[in-house]
């Protein structure tokens, strides 16, 4: 079995939220649904590095917002709700030149991350991680599900089983990239 974290596309397109305070909410929400959520999150299409744009560089699938989340158009939608199940609720997302796009707010979280072998970064003082510069997870991760959040990082970013990878990948959606960050072999 192997873990992978999305990562921006070479040359993708991305879709940032309109404001901090829109990011703060959407990552406050950890291992919660989003059930206070009112209206769609407002965002705005750039391309890399770029200003904002009215219209698209090239279509893709999945615009790049952050390994927090993936924002997704309906045919990607389509594959990921089936494969993630419960363990994830789709925001609507408005502002880009994108029509009907959602957020994948992962919610769920595992408590799988092996600490002790895993290269941890902490915040000084205390013990909330800051960042795992090498992951190693326990045997329990076969049990995670497709997709999941780590329990002591609910603000980070989320993992893919290579199942769910894989069959992104033969979905033929763009705009997907994903790392390996640990395997079991």
């Amino acid at each position: 079995m192997e873990i992978f974290v999305p990562i921006p596309p070479e040359g993708g397109e991305w879709v940032v939220t309109d404001t901090a305070r829109e990011l703060e909410k959407m990552l406050g929400a950890g291992a919660s649904r989003i059930r206070w959520w009112k209206r769609p999150i407002r965002a705005f299409h750039v391309a890399h590095g770029d200003e904002p744009r009215r219209r698209p560089l090239r279509s893709v699938d999945a615009p790049w917002m952050g390994s927090h989340g993936l924002v997704v158009k309906p045919a990607a939608r389509a594959l990921l709700e089936p494969l993630f199940g419960s363990a994830a609720q789709y925001v609507p997302v408005r502002g880009t030149p994108y029509p009907k796009l959602d957020y994948v707010h992962v919610h769920k979280l595992a408590d799988v991350l092996d600490e002790n072998a895993s290269d941890i970064h902490y915040f000084t003082p205390g013990r909330d991680i800051m960042d795992v510069a090498r992951y190693m997870f326990r045997r329990e991760v076969a049990d995670a599900g497709p997709v999941f959040k780590l329990e002591r990082m609910p603000r980070g970013s989320i993992f893919l089983r290579d199942d769910a990878v894989d069959a992104i990948h033969a979905s033929g959606l763009t705009g997907f990239a994903f790392e390996k960050v640990w395997s079991s072999t």
